[in-house]
């Protein structure tokens, strides 16, 4: 009896779910043959890979990195133009019901420079253009024209919902309109007509810091939506850990149709030590009823007690070329970046189609079009003018590893020998990878296009001063952050991270770049990173400089047995010195000692160190790693 009550019970919950979804599109298999498009504008996109005509299907990367297959519909035009095209549901029956019905839908505009709007509209004769007389019962169609446009859709897939209530008991159809000017591309994904159930709560997301230091008590936050028809006033919420669970019994709440709550749970987490919570959050009751749909009650978080917070510095690509005639502005992003945060933002300009282009580089960039850029391979295809307003949405992002690095040029090889560390303060699972680019300023000069040039639109490089404005189109330039080689590939060096790793464990590896003769190793940097592979974010980066050139430490041929390497407690030097200045990969003086066999390096923390060894006929350099 118990079996078949709940097969019962489950059963009911399940056909009570199916009456509230009326029609629901998701375009995982593409546009549907029963949906009318029509292209009013007759207009050619600017992107060759986009297809011509009204919206078509493809998949769609949020600035945040998620990834949909939706339906889409380009307003960039050669020649400029306004987009007018129309995307129509089939025949939608809408019930007579005492409950509420809404359209739901999620959108994104491409790029939050040039965001593409959309209107929504409701016809019950037919699916042309002019059949859609009333007004828009949704309409974000910038009313500005861009960049950084009046209205327009967000970068990130946002849910939007509308009151289709007026129609109940009649068969409609539903439009979707892109009526933008010269912006860029509109997604529109998981259309959803549904009368709304009494009693369902949605668990909308959590906010429950990723990592702490030791001793940690964290607040379990979040935010729940009402998707029913009636008012919330009470909730139970619990979360475990998987050990122990905490109710907590929300009441006196008001939380009308459609809106949201933002909840602290009373009970905290609590991590005494260095450790990881695997924390799952769900709803139980709404009203002190059973949810109607039992889907969206839950979610799950991960929160670490670490030792120390990792220093985070974001990586800035540019995607650029010289034939580009907007691409100076990303020059100038990228500028602007280094006068702000010389220590936080590290840019690197990845070529296309010109004398400085990195084949491996440039294939892994993917952009829609130029300029574009990639912040941390998170916020991905964006416009490298608004590099500075991301940064603050990632600078506060905390990074599981500490990454340190040391880069050594010899004069007579022209080889550069590089180690990486990483010290990783949480304990992770999964395909993570070290990577190296070599970077060269004040490259060229060549000529750049430039479409500022005598127009109206100023656009001045922060720290040279040069005004492109002014400047001639073409205009014979030098070129700054220009990515001169990718040593582990786009995606960094397979296995050079282990899979499983330990909160406090140090992983280093080395690399060996030739540089070229034509490259200046006065100009030369190196950065490095730490990719996720399996999300393609850059967890972090280092920037640092070549030492060994003439603008850095100076080295004499000279012979020292430097053991043992990687050292714990007490170094090793065997030879005829002086003094030794140790300095770490910022090139802080951390440690100085007369010349003695051995040498206390207890009080320094793991990572990689350059030894400044001072001799009667000059300095060597060497670099150890210490793991404790």
């Amino acid at each position: 009896m118990k079996k078949l009550l709940l097969i019962t019970i489950v059963a009911l919950l399940s056909f009570n779910n199916a009456q509230a979804q009326i029609f629901f599109e998701d375009f995982n298999a593409g546009i549907p043959a029963t949906f009318t498009l029509t292209d009013v504008d007759g207009l050619t996109p600017n992107n060759t890979n986009w297809a011509t005509g009204s919206f078509f299907a493809n998949t769609l990367t949020s600035a945040a990195g998620v990834a949909n297959d939706c339906a889409q519909s380009a307003s960039w035009f050669n020649p400029v133009g306004q987009a007018d095209d129309w995307m129509v549901t089939p025949a939608i029956t809408i019930p007579n019901t005492t409950n509420g019905l809404v359209l739901e839908f999620t959108a994104i505009a491409y790029e939050a420079a040039f965001s593409d709007g959309v209107e929504v509209y409701v016809s019950s004769t037919g699916t042309t253009p002019a059949d859609f007389t009333g007004t828009a019962i949704y309409n974000s169609t910038p009313t500005t024209p861009g960049p950084n446009p009046t209205g327009g859709e967000l970068d990130v897939w946002t849910k939007r919902s509308v009151s289709l209530s007026p129609y109940m008991g009649q068969t409609i159809y539903i439009a979707f309109r892109n009526n933008s000017t010269d912006m860029n591309i509109l997604g529109i994904d998981d259309i959803l007509v549904k009368e709304l159930q009494d009693d369902e709560a949605e668990l909308t997301s959590l906010d429950i810091t990723e990592f702490s230091v030791s001793p940690a008590t964290i607040d379990v936050k979040g935010v729940i939506t009402n998707q029913g028809g009636n008012t919330i006033t009470a909730i139970d919420l619990t979360w475990t850990d998987g050990t122990n669970s905490y109710t907590d019994n929300l009441t006196g709440l008001n939380i009308t149709s459609g809106g949201t709550y933002n909840f602290t749970h009373n009970d905290q987490l609590t991590l005494a030590s260095p450790s990881t919570a695997n924390l799952t959050v769900t709803i139980d009751l709404v009203n002190g009823n059973t949810d109607p749909n039992l889907s969206n009650n839950s979610l799950t978080a991960i929160s670490n007690a670490v030792t120390f917070i990792p220093t985070k510095r974001i990586i800035f690509e540019e995607a650029t070329g010289t034939w580009c005639g907007w691409c100076p502005r990303g020059a100038v992003g990228l500028e602007t970046l280094q006068q702000n945060y010389p220590n936080t933002a590290i840019g690197i300009a990845v070529h296309n189609g010109d004398a400085m282009t990195v084949a491996a580089y440039d294939a892994g960039m993917v952009v829609a079009g130029y300029p574009s850029g990639h912040v941390d391979r998170n916020i991905l295809d964006v416009d490298p003018g608004s590099f500075m307003q991301y940064y603050g949405d990632r600078i506060n992002e905390i990074s599981p590893v500490e990454i340190s690095a040391v880069a050594n040029f010899d004069a007579t090889t022209r080889n550069i020998d590089i180690t990486l560390s990483g010290e990783f303060v949480a304990n992770l699972s999964g395909d993570y990878r070290f990577n190296v680019v070599i970077l060269e300023d004040e490259v060229g000069p060549y000529s750049q296009s430039n479409y500022y040039s005598g127009g109206t639109n100023p656009l001045v490089s922060p720290i040279s001063g040069f005004d492109w404005q002014t400047a001639t189109d073409p205009v014979s330039v030098k070129f700054d952050h220009v990515a001169r080689a990718i040593l582990g590939g786009f995606n960094g060096t397979p296995n050079s991270i282990p899979a499983t790793i330990t909160a406090g464990g140090v992983h280093t590896y080395d690399y060996t770049h030739n540089l070229p003769s034509n490259q200046d190793e006065n100009k030369v940097h190196v950065v490095g990173m730490v990719i996720d592979n399996t999300t393609g974010e850059i967890l972090n980066g280092i920037k640092v400089e070549l030492t060994g050139t003439s603008t850095g430490v100076e080295v004499i041929n000279s012979e020292f047995n430097i053991y043992p390497n990687p050292v714990k407690d007490v170094l090793t030097i065997e030879g005829t010195y002086t003094s030794v200045d140790i300095f770490d990969v910022f090139g802080k003086l951390v440690l100085t000692a007369e010349s003695a066999k051995t040498i206390n390096v207890a009080t320094l923390s793991n990572g990689v160190y350059i030894l400044n060894i001072n001799t009667q006929n000059g300095v060597t350099t060497q670099k150890i790693t210490i793991t404790k």
